[in-house]
């Protein structure tokens, strides 16, 4: 289907072959379910859809689904779960496409799946790769930030493609948001494409945030979710984390709502998502698979990897690490910071690192996924638009070759540790997460970050 369309850009042009994209993707879409038998007809869907949170919460509820004897599948840009086995997604988007969604689905039904949990993107959506999936028999609604707005044209459109999933809610389903005052206009705008013929038999359920608690430990990063009176401690480290935690209870206590009384025996038994928030490198030991406690212990270097690849995202995961050096877990933050090629919603670039340079100590600035038709140093160019010059090789590093800034970043420790032999320092690398290989001027190449810090932590330690 791409080269088809790349064919037609340059026959049509880019704008023409933008509007008509939706009917190719749409035709197809269908077409699919057909071949498949549309499998997304026999089982319970579930939709999730957000700027940010939407992969955790994705997973967390097809993960609390399995655990309390309800076999689920789901799909997400982190991970897809066919009933039987979990990938890493490869295929770098979470809305895949629809071809390949459809056989994962049909695997899943084939599996015993009576439910799918399916991450739903403003692009997927926008592109109408849902077309024969069916109706949705529960929606949830996260929240929304600006983000992929060059994508979509405006804020007016972005809005327009992530409420398309709500127009496909089920007669009697369930609309799922949380009520703040961040979020309120957003959620009610949602509300109001849910289709006037069922909006009175669908259950519009708005979580609040009195409904919950979130509380740390005085020694250990682990946060404790509260609900009314109950304690139930989390393997989570980001409050990020534990709302959607709490969002993916809140859809599963409608098929199963005896779930607060298991909350206590499956808890323990979930794990934050590959790349988010995952510590690789922890107080000099290297993590495999295993889920170690943060001690607050001296000379001691940690490295943590997160996706966060937008400005909201990254303003949690810089403000959490400022409240873990304020508890003294750390000492110094080093942030390798990248972002995708130039002319793709540049206008964040600025922005995340304008976060950086507030919340981290130091910043690395490199590059992830990029072209041959970019130009890397006018990435990292934009990412320091508003930085002191006079600090470049002080605060902040610059370097194009991402595995050779994970290089300087332990060099610029082992530096730190000499001066300080009571540093404690956490790197945290941001913007790839559990990518299953990374864009190239010279094509796609193998990468998957958690093993590249692992090699590069053997060969420095």
């Amino acid at each position: 289907m791409q080269p088809i369309f790349n064919f037609l850009k340059r026959i049509l042009g880019k704008n023409f072959t933008k509007k008509i994209r939706p009917l190719g993707h749409g035709i197809k879409a269908y077409l699919a379910s057909l071949y498949y038998g549309f499998p997304g007809k026999k089982m319970i869907l579930i939709g999730i859809t957000g700027t940010k949170g939407k992969t955790t919460a994705t997973v967390l509820t097809g993960k609390m689904f399995n655990l309390l004897g309800n076999k689920a599948g789901y799909i997400s840009s982190a991970l897809i779960f066919d009933g039987e086995n979990e990938i890493l997604n490869p295929f770098k988007m979470g809305t895949i496409d629809s071809v390949k969604m459809q056989k994962y689905l049909k695997e899943m039904l084939k599996n015993g799946c009576q439910y799918a949990v399916l991450e739903m993107t403003s692009l997927g959506l926008e592109q109408n790769r849902h077309l024969g999936l069916g109706k949705f028999h529960s929606t949830v609604f996260l929240n929304i930030y600006p983000e992929h707005i060059e994508a979509h044209g405006s804020w007016e459109n972005y809005l327009a493609a992530k409420g398309i999933l709500f127009e496909n809610v089920k007669a009697g389903g369930n609309f799922i948001t949380i009520y703040n005052q961040d979020q309120q206009k957003n959620a009610d705008f949602m509300t109001s494409r849910i289709p006037e013929s069922i909006t009175n038999s669908v259950n519009k359920l708005q979580i609040k945030t009195a409904d919950f608690e979130i509380l740390n430990y005085e020694f250990k990063l682990e946060k404790i979710l509260k609900i009314n009176s109950q304690i139930f401690p989390t393997n989570f480290i980001s409050e990020v984390e534990v709302i959607d935690l709490y969002f993916a209870i809140k859809t599963i206590e409608n098929y199963v709502p005896e779930i607060f009384t298991k909350l206590e025996s499956i808890l323990p038994k979930l794990y934050g998502i590959p790349g988010r928030m995952e510590w690789v490198v922890r107080a000099g030991e290297i993590v495999n698979n295993e889920k170690l406690k943060i001690k607050n212990t001296s000379n001691c270097i940690s490295i943590l990897v997160d996706y966060a690849h937008e400005p909201e995202s990254m303003r949690k995961l810089l403000q959490t690490l400022k409240d873990w050096q304020k508890q003294d877990f750390f000492t110094k933050v080093i942030h390798i910071l990248s972002c995708d090629g130039a002319g793709r919603d540049d206008w964040k670039k600025p922005v995340m690192g304008d976060l950086s340079w507030q919340y981290a100590d130091y910043t690395i600035l490199t590059t992830d996924n990029y072209e041959a038709c970019d130009n890397p140093e006018e990435i990292l160019k934009l990412l320091a638009t508003n930085y002191d010059k006079n600090k470049v090789n002080q605060k902040y590093f610059t370097e194009i070759n991402r595995l050779k800034s994970f290089q300087n970043a332990l060099e610029l420790e082992k530096q730190l540790s000499l001066l300080n032999p009571k540093e404690k320092v956490l790197i945290v690398s941001t913007g790839v997460g559990t990518e299953a290989g990374l864009t190239q001027p010279t094509g796609k190449i193998k990468w998957d970050e958690r093993e590249v810090w692992r090699e590069v932590y053997s060969d420095k330690m």
